[in-house]
């Protein structure tokens, strides 16, 4: 009798223990894990940078667009196209005046 007592005591920590790793391993997982805690708040943060990172594509290339639709055939702006030619050819008039700055900005 005290042989099969002892037994299902010894089964029982078996299942306890077994169950407390189980819940353990778990627990790791869901903070520590690829798809954890830590692992989205990465996620997300990184989903905010290429948000980010696309609007800020998605103005660039409006504004190439607008640009571009100023220099068609149908459409020409001759005094940006006077401006891309000289910017592009570093040209200018003899009687213009040039004025250079410390720090260039990059052309529109």
């Amino acid at each position: 009798m005290a042989e099969r007592f002892a037994r299902i005591r010894y089964r029982m920590i078996v299942v306890l223990l077994t169950c407390a790793l189980g819940l353990l391993y778990v627990g790791y997982q869901s903070v520590h894990g690829e798809r954890g805690l830590l692992g989205w708040m990465q996620r997300s943060a990184e989903l905010e940078r290429t948000r980010a990172e696309v609007a800020a594509l998605a103005a660039e290339r409006s504004r190439l667009e607008r640009r571009v639709s100023q220099l068609r055939t149908d459409n020409l702006d001759l005094d940006l196209l006077d401006q891309e030619a000289r910017r592009l050819l570093n040209l200018g008039h003899p009687d213009e005046e040039v004025v250079l700055h410390q720090d260039p900005s990059p052309s529109r």
